[in-house]
């Protein structure tokens, strides 16, 4: 997931900035070296994309999947992890809202929201559980 679990958008003065959840980068350089990363946000594409490139220099994410590929359900969209291609007993989401991986809950790893806390620890915590 990416807003709330990887960043933090806002605006001042009508301009869209972001900030980056502590640890963020070397979560995604170790999560890398360890699995193939993707990253399904229920964004828009343009300003995933414009976030994404900024956070993920290395290209440490291999793939992206945004709101298009997201699945109704409901009043909210889901993310269909089937929509991966990958065998689901070795695919896990980190999300910080858990109805995202309702279709498949096994899979699924909450984490809490992230806003503007520069002591957060949670990427790092959870880091070694992976």
């Amino acid at each position: 997931d990416l807003d709330e679990t990887l960043v933090h958008y806002f605006e001042v003065g009508g301009k869209g900035k972001y900030n980056v959840r502590p640890n963020c980068g070397k979560f995604l350089r170790e999560m890398a070296e360890l699995y193939e990363v993707v990253v399904f946000t229920a964004a828009m594409q343009d300003y995933a994309d414009w976030v994404l490139n900024e956070i993920d220099k290395k290209k440490h994410i291999s793939h992206r999947l945004y709101r298009q590929h997201a699945t109704p359900y409901g009043m909210v969209f889901v993310k269909d992890l089937s929509k991966l291609g990958r065998d689901l007993s070795k695919v896990i989401i980190v999300d910080n809202v858990a109805e995202n991986f309702q279709l498949q809950p096994d899979n699924g790893i909450f984490i809490k929201s992230w806003f503007d806390d520069k002591k957060d620890t949670a990427l790092a915590e959870l880091a070694p559980l992976l």
